[in-house]
C-alpha cells in the first residue's frame, strides 16, 4: 500500500469507529481528521465537497472519497484482503449482516448515544423519557437477535472474524457507552469480550483522538 488512508469523522460516531477498527485490525496506517458537529464542521463547503450526504465517516483513498460505514468496510476488505469471508456464501452472509446492522442495530444505539450526549450538554438534543425508552427498546430487540445468532458460535459468519463482526461490535461498544447493560445478552457479551481482547482494539477516544493525528 502506498496510498495513505485519511479518515474523517468523530470518536462520538460509532460508524467512524467501525472504520477505524477495521484499519487498526488490518495494521493500515491512516490519518484522522476530526469533524466537529458541535461547531458545524460537517456543514462547511470543504466537508460537503467530500461527503455528499453530509455525514461521517468519510474515507479518502486512491483519489476517492468513500462514504457509508458498511460500504467502506466492504471496500477495505476487498482492498486489504482481510475479514471478507472464505467463499461466496460467506460473503453474502456478511453483506446481509451489514445491511441488518445498518437497519436494525445501529440506528437505535446511535439515537440513544446522541440523547446521552444531549443530556451531558455536548449536543443540542433533549430526549423525552418515552423517546429514550423507545430507542432503548429497539436496541434491546436487535441485541436479542444478535444474542440468539451467537449462541454456540464464536463469530457471526464462519469460524473467523469478519467485517460483519467488526460492524456489529462497533455498535455494541457504543451501547455500553450509553449505559445499556449487555450482560443481559450473555452471548453478545462474551463475543464482544473476545473481540476486545485483540491488541488493536481500543476505545473510541483512544483510537480516534479529538484532534488531527497521524497513526504510525
Amino acid at each position: 500500500m502506498t496510498d495513505r488512508f485519511i479518515l474523517h469523522g468523530t470518536p462520538h460516531s460509532q460508524f467512524t469507529y467501525k472504520v477505524a477498527l477495521m484499519l487498526a485490525l488490518c495494521g493500515a496506517k491512516f490519518s484522522f481528521r476530526y469533524v466537529s458537529f458541535r461547531s458545524g464542521t460537517h456543514r462547511t463547503p470543504a466537508f460537503r465537497a467530500i461527503s455528499r450526504f453530509g455525514q461521517v465517516p468519510v474515507l479518502q483513498h486512491g483519489g476517492r472519497a468513500l462514504v457509508q460505514a458498511g460500504a467502506i468496510l466492504e471496500y477495505l476488505s476487498d482492498h486489504l484482503g482481510r475479514f471478507g469471508g472464505q467463499d461466496a456464501g460467506q460473503r453474502q452472509d456478511i453483506r446481509e449482516w451489514l445491511f441488518w446492522d445498518t437497519d436494525r442495530l445501529g440506528p437505535p444505539i446511535y439515537s440513544s448515544y446522541g440523547l446521552k450526549l444531549g443530556a451531558m450538554g455536548l449536543l443540542p438534543l433533549n430526549g423525552d423519557p418515552a423517546v429514550v425508552a423507545n430507542y432503548r427498546g429497539r436496541a434491546s430487540t436487535a441485541l436479542a437477535i444478535l444474542d440468539g445468532t451467537l449462541a454456540g458460535r464464536t463469530f457471526l459468519v464462519g469460524d473467523a472474524l469478519t467485517i460483519a463482526d467488526i460492524a456489529c461490535y462497533g455498535d455494541v461498544a457504543f451501547a455500553v457507552r450509553c449505559d445499556i447493560d449487555t450482560a443481559q445478552w450473555p452471548n453478545v457479551a462474551d463475543w464482544a469480550a473476545r473481540i476486545a481482547q485483540r491488541p488493536q482494539i481500543r476505545p473510541p477516544l483512544e483510537l480516534l483522538p479529538m484532534a488531527n493525528a497521524e497513526f504510525d
